[in-house]
């Protein structure tokens, strides 16, 4: 990174306006009465947060097979639609 990809920063940091877009705060100003009243949480940007779920491995593996399972019974259905567009009969062998 160079420094001039910074600039957009720096110049908001010499200003410090608001910004909003599209209805979500990208910069915004707090008043310590604002910051009090929430405890002093500066984590304020309201973006949601994920929690990744640790599972245990047993019960992990099984998630993964019921995936693998949903992909292969898609890709399966998708085939079959394929085929019987084209006209294809996969069942016999030898033929091309």
């Amino acid at each position: 990174m160079k420094l001039e990809h910074f600039a957009p920063a720096v110049e908001w940091w010499d200003n410090r306006e608001e910004i909003t877009i599209d209805g979500f705060d990208k910069a915004k100003k707090y008043s310590v009465e604002e910051l009090k009243a929430r405890n002093y949480n500066i984590d304020l940007c309201g973006y949601p947060h994920e929690e990744e779920e640790i599972l245990p491995p047993k019960e992990l593996i099984l998630q993964y097979q019921e995936k693998r399972a949903s992909l292969n019974a898609d890709i399966d259905r998708i085939l079959a639609q394929i085929t019987d567009v084209l006209g294809i009969d996969i069942t016999e062998e030898g033929d091309e």
